[in-house]
């Protein structure tokens, strides 16, 4: 047997091993969708996942076919396709432990958000994955010439392609027609992105045209158009009102809605009741990038790119430095974080900007602290007659570590799942947050400038402690309420308490401080996506974004678009096997996330 031939013959059954291998990894995958029920949609999410790993094992295969035609040197080819191979299942094993807690897969953005230690056991997955494979070619390779192996291959090959091939074809007619058991099951595999074109099926006659365009309206949602930056999209037409009030934001990273209770922020919510308390109140993203931007912005973050590659701040942040605000910006998150982006959008152009907040103090928990001090000693040195505008981002609760000597607000029995435990460590520190918020609020009253400023607290985002009981846990996981829903108390001299309970959102901040405090004349339209707080608009709809992921909110459902398909769930976040779409709102929400384009 020539060495092309057995080298070829040696690589389409290495190849197949590692599809056994990589199937071995990844059958959390569809354990995970299995385990919600019986589903017609079971048989397409085999022969899909077969397919899908697959297609992972033979690629590295099908790379080095022109290597080993050009130099057929065993030595080499091995060797190049052991390192492949170890990097595909390296790849699976940390996709896959990745899924398990966030469901969501492995992308250069979300492998930027794993902890240092996760980072670290790359690496031994990788030498672990190395040892694997060179035992398994060194094995494969002294058996490939012998002619048992003659001949098996084809039938198996013929598996693999029908496998391929039907679960393609199963997709592409069940999207055309929203059949949710098949389309479902698209997430929940790295990589895959399976065959749809509605359009060519109408043509066919093979679908409703109806169906086609709607379709192809929820598939856009994930493609906004780009170009040139128009913002504000007219000249802003201010007159700010004397005096200038003071504006404080306080962010409270990964802070859910339900927090802001007596049990959990007593402190805080005492506060809220002398304010404006928004009850249903979301933000423009699951995770703290989308999130912020849409505080700062309130409009879509599927701009942030745009405006971050520009270094282009929101027209809010340009207002206070026209009219001489004092600048207090103090995040314990470093504002450089690609996580969050600060000192590219919201805070971009800043002249000396404070980085990042170094504490003597361990954990988060001490960089708040140290966040608190700071900015009392800011304020003894701020100039008294020009307003302020202070901004403190609180990480405690988004880290949920362990504070030292602190005590723990919920005791947990022994035997408690784990997540009970990271649930209960998540509620000291709000408890923790909110005793730094109190001193914060309490210092503004002893200087006597509660009076004369525009309190404002909320988060970025909530956080998921598996409440849906379908695995999505922590934030950027899922568009359920527990990470869209926030908090947001607005407290402003001279406006009565009250408890609104009408939709708002993030995207109706902006307005808010550009009409009442700055007196623009200009329709919020101008600059953002929402409506001043003190009118009685509220949101049909309201576009939300994930690091990969879109959604269209609406008051009885969910349209959540991922790069590789898309679903639709009830506020309860269950899937809807035959949802109803509204082609308004799509056709809305794709205006709104390109009209700030030329």
């Amino acid at each position: 047997m020539g060495p092309r031939r057995r080298l070829l013959r040696w690589g389409s059954w290495f190849a197949l091993l590692n599809a056994g291998l990589l199937a071995l990894v990844g059958a959390r995958y569809l354990w995970y969708y299995l385990s919600l029920g019986p589903s017609p949609g079971w048989i397409y999410a085999v022969l899909a996942f077969v397919g899908q790993m697959s297609v992972l094992a033979y690629l590295p295969f099908l790379l080095l076919v022109p290597v080993l035609l050009l130099v057929p040197s065993p030595r080499l080819v091995l060797a190049l396709s052991v390192l492949l191979g170890t990097a595909v299942l390296s790849f699976l094993v940390l996709d896959s432990l990745l899924f398990a807690d966030n469901r969501y897969h492995l992308s250069v953005l979300t492998f930027s958000l794993l902890a240092p230690r996760t980072r670290a056991f790359v690496a031994l997955y990788f030498v672990l994955g190395l040892v694997i494979e060179a035992m398994l070619a060194l094995w494969l390779w002294r058996r490939s010439a012998q002619p048992i192996w003659q001949g098996r291959g084809r039938y198996i090959a013929i598996v693999i392609v029908a496998c391929f091939l039907s679960s393609h074809l199963i997709h592409l007619f069940a999207e055309a027609h929203y059949y949710v058991p098949v389309t479902s099951f698209t997430r929940y595999l790295p990589l895959y992105f399976p065959l749809k074109d509605a359009r060519r099926l109408a043509r066919w006659g093979l679908v409703d045209p109806a169906r086609a365009r709607d379709r192809d309206l929820v598939a856009s949602l994930g493609r906004p158009p780009g170009g040139e930056l128009r913002y504000p999209r007219a000249p802003l037409r201010c007159e700010p009102r004397a005096p200038l009030l003071n504006v404080l934001l306080i962010v409270i990273d990964a802070m859910r809605a339900d927090s802001l209770a007596p049990g959990t922020a007593p402190l805080m919510a005492t506060f809220a009741e002398g304010a404006r308390r928004f009850d249903t109140h979301y933000s423009g993203g699951n995770s703290s990038r989308a999130g912020m931007f849409s505080i700062f912005y309130s409009i879509p973050a599927s701009y942030w790119d745009d405006f971050a590659d520009d270094h282009r701040p929101p027209v809010l942040m340009d207002l206070f430095r026209q009219y001489g605000y004092q600048l207090g910006l103090f995040s314990s998150s470093p504002v450089y974080s690609w996580v969050v982006g600060l000192d590219r959008t919201a805070l971009a152009r800043m002249p000396d900007l404070r980085q990042e907040t170094n504490s003597p103090f361990p954990g988060s928990s001490g960089k708040d602290r140290t966040l608190t001090d700071e900015w009392f000693q800011w304020l003894d040195r701020r100039n008294s007659s020009r307003p302020f505008f202070g901004f403190l981002y609180y990480d405690a609760v988004a880290a949920n570590q362990p504070i030292p000597d602190y005590p723990s607000l919920v005791s947990v029995p022994a035997g408690a799942p784990e997540i009970a435990r990271v649930h209960a460590r998540y509620l000291t520190n709000v408890r923790y947050v909110d005793e730094l918020v109190d001193r914060v609020l309490n210092d503004l009253a002893r200087r006597q400038l509660l009076d004369r400023t525009v309190v404002i607290i909320t988060s970025d985002h909530g956080t998921e402690f598996d409440d849906t009981g379908q695995g999505f846990k922590g934030h950027g996981t899922s568009f359920s309420d527990y990470q869209v829903h926030t908090p947001f108390v607005l407290r402003w001299p001279g406006k009565p308490p009250e408890r609104i309970t009408r939709r708002t959102s993030h995207n109706d901040l902006a307005p808010t401080l550009l009409t009442e405090l700055f007196g623009c004349a200009n329709p919020p339209a101008d600059y953002a996506s929402g409506h001043s707080l003190f009118s009685d608009a509220q949101w049909d709809w309201l576009i939300t974004l994930s690091h990969n992921d879109f959604a269209l909110l609406e008051p009885e459902q969910v349209t959540i678009v991922y790069p590789s398909g898309n679903e639709v769930r009830d506020r309860s976040y269950r899937l809807i096997q035959h949802p109803t779409l509204s082609r308004e709102h799509l056709r809305a929400a794709m205006q709104e996330m390109s009209r700030f384009f030329n």
